[in-house]
């Protein structure tokens, strides 16, 4: 039997794609999918100096 994803790992990967985008759309995606989720400060952050732009 196959080990389950580790959903950690899973979501640590995500947000390092949406950093590599890094567009206010992929961090607001980001944020809507990982609402509770110890990253979504730093994608909020991210955010905020997107939209100063």
């Amino acid at each position: 039997m196959q080990k389950p994803p580790d959903h950690e790992a899973a979501v640590r990967a995500e947000f390092e794609t949406v950093r590599a985008e890094d567009t206010v759309e992929a961090y607001e995606r980001f944020i809507r999918r990982h609402p509770n989720h110890s990253l979504v400060k730093d994608a909020a952050e991210a955010l905020a100096r997107l939209k100063k732009q």
